[in-house]
């Protein structure tokens, strides 16, 4: 997927099948981000 190489994040498959939104996406990718730093 995109943002994984984007964001550098491992979306699992049961995860990328909640998102839904672009804003899902963004939530998403801001709490991985978060919690890997």
């Amino acid at each position: 997927m995109a943002l994984e190489e984007e964001f550098d994040i491992e979306i699992p498959d049961e995860d990328a099948e909640k998102i839904t939104t672009v804003q899902q996406a963004v939530d998403y990718i801001n709490h991985k981000v978060a919690a890997s730093a």
